[in-house]
């Protein structure tokens, strides 16, 4: 998909540093991983990596802003032709937990820790528009058919996303490893993405 925030078109060498480095990115995280360790497991020379990508923040921008475009698609799809709210919600609950590369938790934290702000401003420009404002339209649709209420489109769509990203099952480090012993006999795999939906909508009180 052609990234509207100028993303260029990648030919098939650049494509493979690209897919090989969002692999070990969401594998290890950014400082675990060298441009030596793409370079080998792409089976390219550096030379040819720093021809298309001129150094290693702005290859995690590119791989980041590449997965976030390629999300927005299978977002739209999932979201095609749904009948009602729920349906939306639920269609892209599956997209946010179980498509790979989705850990967006991660991504973030990754850009604060080790990016540029510019760097940094450009990968959170491409998140709002990638991720926050589609489900926000989802949730504007859902007020103006009656079917969402209490809350503004863009309270309903942090309240969504921060529900979704805490059962993400992530691939890469703990964002805070020191903590991760806390969780690791809570087990997630009962939350469906329906189950987690009709959380988000109805609550757990009694009706």
């Amino acid at each position: 998909m052609q990234d509207i925030l100028n993303e260029p078109a990648y030919g098939p060498t650049a494509a493979r540093i690209l897919m090989t480095a969002t692999r070990l990115f969401m594998q290890r995280g950014y400082s675990a991983v060298s441009i030596s360790d793409i370079v080998q497991a792409a089976d390219v020379t550096k030379p040819t990596l720093y021809y298309h990508f001129s150094d290693k923040e702005e290859l995690f921008v590119l791989v980041a802003i590449h997965m976030l475009a390629e999300m927005y698609a299978t977002m739209r799809r999932a979201i095609a032709n749904q009948p009602d709210t729920r349906a939306r919600l639920v269609a892209l609950a599956q997209v946010l937990l179980h498509e790979p590369n989705s850990d967006t938790r991660m991504m973030r934290h990754q850009a604060r820790e080790h990016l540029n702000p510019e760097r940094q401003r450009r990968l959170a420009e491409a998140f709002k528009r990638y991720m926050v404002d589609p489900l926000r339209e989802v949730m504007q649709q859902g007020i103006d058919s009656g079917e969402l209420r209490g809350r503004s489109a863009d309270d309903l769509t942090m309240l969504f996303l921060g529900l979704m990203e805490g059962f993400q099952r992530q691939t890469a480090p703990p964002v805070e490893p020191e903590r991760s012993d806390i969780y690791q006999s809570i087990s997630t795999d009962h939350f469906s993405a329906e189950t987690l939906v009709d959380l988000f909508l109805y609550g757990t009180a009694a009706r």
